[in-house]
């Protein structure tokens, strides 16, 4: 298990696991939202090969609606 900060809370999740399947263990639909990690937003079709590493800060950001 590793480390890393989600939205500012401490989240504990399995080594070697990439953005994909940390979005499915924390229960997120991933298509409504974006996500950043270490202040750099990663594309959707990059989640898969992007893998988190011990310490990582995840920004996961719902669109705003509205005008």
């Amino acid at each position: 298990m590793m480390e890393i900060i989600v939205n500012g809370e401490k989240k504990e999740i399995e080594e070697g696991i990439n953005i994909e399947r940390m979005i499915k263990v924390l229960g997120y639909d991933e298509n409504s939202f974006a996500v950043a990690v270490n202040g750099t937003f990663v594309a959707l079709k990059a989640y898969h090969d992007s893998i988190l590493e011990e310490g990582d800060k995840i920004e996961i950001l719902a669109p705003m609606v509205g005008g």
